[in-house]
C-alpha cells in the first residue's frame, strides 16, 4: 500500500498565470522581433525533445545532479538564449541578454504569477484524511517555502524537499532518498507524481518509487505536447489531475503505479 504521496509543483500543483513561452514571446516583441508564445514553445520543446535520449543515457550512466539557487536560474538562462539567439533578438548588455532575463523572472518567478490547479486542496486534504504522508518533491529555488504558503499547500504537507536547498535535484535518486527519509518509508510504500518523465519518472523509478506522470494539457510546462507521447508507459500511469492521483491511491496503487518497464 501507498503510505506516502510525493508531489511536484510547477505543472504538477501549481501552474503559472502567464506561461514562460507567453512571457518570452513579449519580451521578444518588445525587442523589435514579434512572435508567439507557440513558436517559443516549440522551438524549446525540439531541442528538448533532441536532448532526452542522450540525457537519459547520462542518467542510467550515473550522472550527478547538483542544484542552486544559480543553477535554477541558469537553466531558464539557457532557455531564453536560445530563443533570443534563434530568432535573432539583438543583445544590448554584452551578448548575455542579462537585462532581459532579469525581466523574465521578475514576471514568470513571482508569487502572484503562480495559482493552485483548482482540486488541489480538496485532494491533499483527503489524502491526510487516509493517513497518508504529503511532501513536496521539487526542483526549485531556495524561496519555494513561501510560494506553497502563498498557494494554501503547506497546511497539508508533512515536509518539502527543495533541490535548491538541498543541494541536488531530480533525476538523482539522492533527492528521492532524502524524501523517502523525510516520511520515514521504504520506496515501495512511496508514490511520486510530476509532470517531467525523465525527471520524476525515470528519476523516481530508478529510486525504487511508484510513479504516475501528470498531464495538465493547456496548462502543462509544454501545452501543445504531451509528455507521455513516445514513451513506453501504461496508460494507466499517466494522469490529468489530482482527482486521478487519489482515486489510484483509494484503490490498489501498487498495482497500478508502477512504471511498466520495472520488474
Amino acid at each position: 500500500m501507498i503510505h506516502a504521496v510525493f508531489l511536484d509543483v510547477g505543472w504538477t500543483l501549481a501552474y503559472p498565470r502567464r506561461s514562460m513561452w507567453e512571457i518570452f514571446a513579449q519580451l521578444c516583441t518588445e525587442a523589435g522581433v514579434p512572435t508567439t508564445p507557440a513558436a517559443c514553445e516549440t522551438l524549446i520543446r525540439m531541442l528538448w525533445r533532441v536532448g532526452q535520449e542522450h540525457a537519459e543515457r547520462q542518467f542510467h550512466a550515473g550522472a550527478r545532479y547538483p542544484d542552486s539557487d544559480e543553477e535554477f536560474a541558469g537553466m531558464f538562462g539557457q532557455m531564453g538564449g536560445v530563443i533570443f539567439g534563434q530568432l535573432g533578438v539583438a543583445d544590448s548588455d554584452g551578448g548575455s541578454h542579462t537585462e532581459r532575463m532579469q525581466q523574465f523572472f521578475r514576471a514568470f518567478w513571482q508569487e502572484d504569477n503562480w495559482i493552485a490547479f483548482p482540486e488541489v486542496l480538496e485532494v491533499l486534504g483527503a489524502l491526510r484524511a487516509r493517513g497518508v504522508k504529503l511532501g513536496v518533491l521539487s526542483n526549485a529555488p531556495t524561496n519555494l517555502p513561501s510560494f506553497l504558503d502563498r498557494l494554501g499547500v503547506s497546511p497539508f504537507l508533512d515536509f518539502a524537499v527543495v533541490s535548491a536547498s538541498e543541494g541536488v535535484k531530480k533525476p538523482d535518486r539522492r533527492i528521492f532518498e532524502i524524501a523517502l527519509s523525510r516520511a520515514g518509508i521504504p520506496a515501495a510504500q512511496a508514490l511520486h507524481v510530476g509532470d517531467m518523465y525523465l525527471e520524476d519518472i525515470v528519476g523516481g523509478g530508478a529510486a525504487g518509487l511508484n510513479t504516475l506522470l501528470m498531464e495538465r494539457g493547456p496548462r502543462a510546462l509544454f501545452p501543445s505536447y504531451r509528455e507521455s507521447e513516445g514513451r513506453a508507459l501504461d496508460p494507466e500511469t499517466v494522469v490529468r489531475n489530482l482527482h486521478q492521483v487519489l482515486e489510484r491511491v483509494s484503490a490498489d496503487p501498487s498495482s497500478k503505479t508502477q512504471d511498466p518497464r520495472r520488474k
